[in-house]
């Protein structure tokens, strides 16, 4: 490619006397920070990150968010197993009298430790096993995302030059540009030299927009009749999430990763057959949700209202 370029320069010839100067600097690039972004593999999930990063206000405050939940969590089944278990209902509503006290304390409705823990039947336990093993699940989730996004701050304050406490005064917009800039400095995508706008947000929305272009086309069935009102449309996020578990990022997903299908769906010839172990998929999950509909209600029952208790006073 040189050759077809007129220069002035002029090549020098070997000396090998020449000798170098005694206190001589040598200044060397810091390759490290400018390769550290280069040729990320997953640009989806890392450019998800990014938004939640910008959106949810930084690394502070996300993290203060994800540990209050976990306090959150141990609270309503804590909270939850005091209510069936530790109190005195009879005596807290007058239909039975503890002496000839006229008031009553706190000791006169509530039940000792030991007393609580013999009331306790299959129903709590099974509550308790199983918040437990959730919340080491959240936990483990949590030191998880605090090491994903420690390095998404310092992709921020990096790569952008923006720091958590000028992110409140920095828009989505301006984080969009300073990423196409990025991408022209140090190629985080190797498969085009400039992204545009519509690049990221395909990226962060690609499982989205899928959802909705199945919804489109009537593959997913977020309508149903109901007698004597009609078509309802009705999604929950129960349902929502089973088929994102099913669709997307579940082990029988059709994805091999956030952006590549598995060899086998890009077949015709396998259509039927994945058609079939698809179905076989969506009986096994629905099974599952059957098995475990009495946690999955009393969970939700509870935690809708302790969430929205304060918003009612």
């Amino acid at each position: 490619m040189m050759g077809t370029f007129e220069t002035g320069y002029q090549q020098f010839g070997a000396d090998d006397n020449e000798e170098t100067p005694q206190g001589m600097i040598h200044i060397v690039p810091e390759s490290g920070k400018a390769t550290r972004w280069n040729h990320i593999v997953d640009l989806d999930n890392f450019f998800t990150r990014v938004y939640k990063y910008h959106q949810r206000h930084g690394f502070t405050c996300m993290m203060l968010q994800e540990v209050l939940e976990l306090f959150q969590f141990v609270f309503v089944v804590v909270f939850s197993i005091f209510l069936f278990n530790c109190v005195d209902y009879p005596v807290l509503f007058r239909d039975e009298v503890k002496g000839n006290k006229t008031k009553l304390t706190i000791s006169d409705v509530v039940f000792p430790a030991d007393v609580c823990v013999s009331h306790m039947g299959l129903t709590s336990w099974s509550i308790v096993v199983v918040g437990t093993i959730f919340w080491v699940l959240r936990a483990i989730k949590m030191v998880y995302h605090l090491f994903q996004y420690w390095d998404v701050k310092a992709f921020f304050e990096t790569a952008l030059k923006i720091s958590d406490t000028d992110l409140e005064n920095v828009t989505w917009h301006e984080v969009q540009k300073r990423l196409r800039e990025v991408q022209l400095e140090q190629q985080m995508c190797i498969h085009k030299r400039e992204l545009t706008e519509l690049d990221i947000y395909h990226r962060i929305l690609r499982f989205k927009n899928y959802m909705v272009a199945m919804v489109n086309k009537s593959l997913l069935p977020p309508r149903f009749k109901v007698p004597f009102i009609g078509e309802v449309v009705y999604l929950s996020h129960g349902l929502k999430y089973n088929i994102e578990l099913l669709l997307f990022w579940g082990p029988w997903s059709p994805f091999e990763n956030n952006w590549h299908l598995k060899e086998d769906f890009k077949k015709v010839s396998k259509r039927q057959e994945l058609a079939a172990a698809l179905a076989k998929n969506i009986t096994y999950v629905a099974l599952a949700n059957l098995l475990l509909s009495p946690i999955i209600m009393l969970w939700q029952i509870l935690y809708s209202f302790f969430s929205y208790a304060e918003v009612g006073n």
